[in-house]
């Protein structure tokens, strides 16, 4: 099994998870590390090496970041560079996770999981337009 921690700022990792469950009910070998503003730097370091250790008998670990560059992501990276079981996927959405939800039901390789939450994660953001028929006047 591919454990899953979600990390971001605030309450974005238990957030998108209450989401997710709502959704897909409740996970197995998923963890939250929030990062609110009451935390230090080491603090989430601490939460997020409880959260790899936590899931330590799991093939691989994939961390899910809200974003690139900020503290939860740059903890992550630090946990990945010093851990070969872990990759960082940053831009979260909650599409994303739900495919990679299914994609691990469906016993994917960590390397299929992270290709795939990359395109996911860019095809979930588009722009909705209404598209109006000219051949439909009533004038």
């Amino acid at each position: 099994m591919i454990g899953y921690i979600i990390t971001g700022h605030g309450h974005f990792a238990s957030g998108i998870l209450s989401a997710l469950e709502l959704i897909m009910g409740k996970q197995e070998d998923l963890m939250t590390v929030d990062f609110p503003e009451t935390d230090t730097k080491t603090e989430i370091e601490n939460n997020l090496k409880q959260a790899i250790s936590t899931l330590s008998h799991c093939d691989s670990i994939v961390v899910f970041c809200d974003l690139l560059s900020g503290t939860p992501f740059n903890t992550a990276i630090m946990e990945a560079m010093n851990n070969d079981k872990i990759q960082v996927v940053y831009g979260t959405n909650l599409g994303m996770l739900m495919e990679m939800v299914m994609m691990r039901m469906q016993k994917a390789s960590q390397e299929e999981i992270v290709n795939k939450a990359i395109e996911t994660g860019k095809n979930g953001i588009g722009k909705f337009e209404v598209v109006q028929d000219d051949d439909d006047t009533d004038w």
